[in-house]
């Protein structure tokens, strides 16, 4: 074949593969709920991921506040960041569901009154301890630190850390507080907050607890957090509100994907570099 035409065959050939390339691209673009794992490569130039704060609210379902003209701070949260749409707790009552949360099981518990200090299961403040890296659970109204008993408006079965043999005895104390008066300037890694049985919406109505959220929650966005909200369980219903906003997250996005607690716990750990307990293993990857 004559050069002219070997430098044509081959032009055309190079046009043709970087048209199919741009083609793969334009249409290999993720659904809003098939988003890609991102990692951070190894080494110099590897940033921290931003801190996590995970706030749990109690007994009301997705209907009791999405949309409810008592809820204003929590829709407003949702419309601007991402509402998980299809979240669902794990079944009733609360204790096994903040077990879950932080274990990627209920455990065997499947009561309120199952004793403090007695799981021998990692979880993900452990691994975070083993990992030499910060972690706090926030319990508004606690009287002291890693307080194992109820106690006026706090009560234990809120307080997952209190829960694992593994934190004993110097982790939950030192890790486990009431709740500060003022944050510090930088948060741990994990911080989970519980407001004591009023604030949650436990025994005070939606529009309380909303209030309490839109006092305190800000301060965690300032502080370069991703915040996330969710309900341990709802009323009758499993099917709950979970949003969150922050570095990374979509803003106005709705997902449409079913998730559950165990979701979230194996978006904590995944996004925290920590490995996936349990049921987090196979639960969709709820993507913070």
């Amino acid at each position: 074949m004559p050069l002219r035409r070997v430098r044509a065959a081959t032009a055309s050939v190079f046009v043709v593969l970087v048209s199919c390339a741009v083609w793969s691209t334009a249409h290999d673009t993720p659904t809003r709920d098939h988003i890609p794992v991102m990692r951070h490569p190894a080494g110099a130039g590897a940033s921290a991921p931003a801190p996590v704060v995970v706030i749990v609210m109690e007994n009301h379902g997705y209907g009791q506040i999405v949309g409810n003209a008592s809820a204003p701070y929590l829709n407003r949260f949702a419309r601007r960041g991402t509402l998980f749409a299809r979240m669902r707790a794990l079944g009733h009552p609360s204790l096994p569901n903040y077990l879950a949360l932080t274990s990627g099981s209920t455990l065997g518990c499947a009561s309120d009154v199952c004793p403090p200090r007695s799981y021998r299961a990692d979880n993900v403040f452990h691994q975070l301890q083993v990992a030499g890296k910060r972690w706090r659970a926030y319990q508004e109204s606690m009287p002291g630190r890693c307080v194992l008993h109820d106690a006026g408006r706090y009560v234990v079965r809120h307080n997952p850390p209190a829960y694992y043999r593994n934190l004993f005895p110097d982790g939950c104390r030192r890790h486990d507080r009431p709740y500060p008066g003022t944050l510090p300037d930088r948060l741990p890694r994990l911080t989970f907050v519980t407001p004591y049985a009023c604030h949650d919406m436990h025994d005070c109505s939606v529009a309380v607890g909303d209030a309490w959220l839109r006092d305190h929650v800000p301060a965690f966005l300032a502080r370069g957090a991703i915040v996330v909200i969710t309900f341990d369980e709802g009323s009758g219903t499993d099917h709950v509100y979970c949003a969150a906003r922050g570095p990374g997250i979509g803003r106005g996005v709705r997902r449409s994907a079913a998730y559950t607690h165990l979701s979230l716990l194996a978006g904590i750990e995944r996004h925290l570099g920590l490995p996936l307990l349990r049921g987090a293993r196979s639960a969709r990857l709820l993507p913070i």
